[in-house]
């Protein structure tokens, strides 16, 4: 195998990014017996074949390892370029490339190279995995196929949000015949979105929760469900209420919900609100909160590198002042003659290096004293990043349906809950939006939603009989509305998801359905105080949201 290497690398006339992705691919996943070959000649079909269970787990578990190289990029590019997440003055050069949305082609963070050798390990699986193999009436491989199906998609949408196109192929790389081709095409975000929708729609079906036949390494954490990227790839095109069938049904068969034991609260005495909290939100990250769907799982014991951790921990980088003080401009209710300012989610999202209180093992918390910040939210589960949620899922469930000019029942989301006692309140959800005869994506009756809080509750009290501070004022016309509640959207999302990974795309997305650029520039140039107007002005130009290679 090496000396097939070798040879690669010594022809002169090959591109060097796909070529890289060649030898990065095959090297993952050589093992002997699965990918041994003639050193003359580079793969037969027989020699790659994926003919025993053991073969296609050892071919999953490289792919974990080549997904874990792009991990810490996704949730730099998605925060750091974004208005949440800062440099400091310890922050190294690449970090303030990100930062600037000025990023060179040898930045250490970003290397579009490690995306494609994802895409290239998902067409090697697909390619050989055996999806006829039946035991007891079953096709033992298809789940696989469609869960890594799943993260092709999901690694292809990253690059193109990213690199604003794509080069499209999906058939593995295996010959420098196959890396010097260049009629592979290249597509922009919606062009990329048919042909994914096409290629997902018939594996939503497909129940694919565990990866490989063992789940020794939490692999059910790591699957990307077919149903939210579906959704995604819908709510990015436009076609809202086939984003809102996906997230729906997916809560249905994941049985999903904003579970009320995951809420921070302040302890009360004599119906007030005293100086003690209970953090309870941080269980929201704990693999087995039945919240988690989906995580990178980033071990560096193996030698591979993962940099979150380490970034935090040294401070280069932290949170921005504009994410701390969304937190501490929002207001707790408890009752109507007690509120306070601040929200708990705060305290689990970041926390301080320099301290005279922390939160103690059953999560309790009293009193605040510290300086420097770091984030919280990587340390709950080290080595790990969550890609999604279920409170995300909510939350694009919310953004799709008020854009289907239902803002009542996507505010409902926020402040209520999605159960069969607010569905039917029509203070909460009105008969206008919801019709003769609600739609099955407005069908929230089953007992398993019964607990469903909305996810303000999570961090500001009892939101849901709160009618004073934040509501839906009235407003001229249903447009109004759904701009209104976007709004609202868009800053719970930065309550709720601040650091995960998702902040740019979510402004971006925004903005380029409004068809305003400045949506994206006014907010991510609050940030750069030093030099907000350059900002504010490269940033107005969408040309400017992409990475150039």
């Amino acid at each position: 195998m090496k000396a097939v290497i070798k040879n690669m690398i010594e022809m002169k006339k090959i591109c060097p990014i796909i070529l890289s992705v060649l030898i990065s691919s095959i090297a993952l996943v050589s093992c002997d017996g699965l990918l041994g070959v003639d050193s003359k000649r580079l793969t037969t079909d027989e020699e790659y074949g994926l003919k025993s269970s053991s073969d296609s787990i050892y071919s999953i578990f490289g792919l974990f390892s080549q997904l874990e190289k792009i991990a810490d990029s996704y949730v730099l590019l998605g925060e750091l370029r974004a208005d949440l997440l800062d440099v400091s003055e310890t922050s190294d050069p690449d970090l303030r490339e990100i930062n600037a949305l000025n990023i060179s082609k040898d930045n250490k963070y970003v290397n579009i190279k490690d995306y494609y050798a994802v895409i290239n390990n998902c067409n090697y699986i697909i390619r050989y995995l055996d999806t006829t193999v039946v035991d007891q009436g079953q096709k033992m491989k298809l789940r696989q196929y469609a869960a890594v199906k799943a993260i092709r998609a999901w690694t292809f949408m990253q690059i193109a949000l990213n690199f604003k196109e794509v080069k499209y192929y999906t058939d593995p790389i295996l010959t420098v015949a196959d890396a010097e081709r260049t009629d592979y095409p290249v597509y922009n975000f919606e062009q990329l979105s048919e042909v994914l929708i096409a290629d997902l729609e018939p594996l939503k079906i497909v129940n694919m929760p565990i990866l490989g036949d063992v789940d020794a390494y939490n692999t059910s954490y790591s699957f990307f469900p077919v149903r939210f990227i579906l959704g995604d790839l819908y709510l990015w095109k436009g076609e809202y209420e086939k984003a809102a069938i996906e997230y729906r049904e997916l809560m249905y068969e994941k049985r999903l919900t904003i579970d009320k034991t995951n809420t921070s609260y302040w302890v009360t005495v004599n119906n007030t609100i005293s100086s003690s909290a209970y953090v309870n939100w941080l269980r929201s990250f704990l693999l087995a909160s039945g919240e988690v769907i989906t995580t990178i799982l980033c071990p560096t014991e193996y030698g591979q590198d993962f940099y979150l951790d380490s970034l935090n921990s040294q401070s280069k980088i932290v949170p921005s002042a504009i994410s701390i003080s969304n937190w501490d401009a929002q207001t707790y209710y408890l009752n109507e003659a007690s509120n306070s300012q601040g929200d708990l989610r705060k305290y689990g999202s970041i926390w301080y290096k320099e301290v005279t209180t922390n939160p103690t093992s059953n999560n309790s918390y009293t009193g605040e004293s510290g300086v420097k910040t770091y984030i919280y939210k990587y340390k709950v589960n080290p080595n790990n990043v969550i890609i999604y949620r279920s409170s995300l899922l909510y939350l694009r469930y919310a953004e799709a349906v008020n854009r289907l000019n239902k803002p009542r029942l996507a505010f409902a989301v926020l402040k209520y809950g999605l159960n069969s006692t607010n569905m039917i309140n029509e203070k909460i959800v009105p008969i206008s939006e919801k019709g003769t005869s609600a739609p099955q994506y407005m069908s929230f009756s089953d007992s398993r939603f019964i607990n469903n809080v909305g996810i303000r509750m999570r961090g500001l009290g009892n939101m849901d009989k709160d009618t004073a501070f934040y509501r839906i004022p009235k407003l001229e016309n249903m447009h109004d509305s759904v701009l209104y509640v976007e709004d609202l959207i868009q800053q719970e999302l930065a309550l709720e998801t601040a650091y995960e990974g998702n902040r740019f795309q979510d402004l971006m997305r925004l903005a380029l359905r409004r068809g305003e650029p400045a949506y994206l520039a006014d907010k991510i140039a609050l940030k750069h105080t030093a030099n907000k107007e350059e900002f504010r002005t490269k940033l107005t130009n969408p040309e400017n949201w992409y990475i150039k290679y």
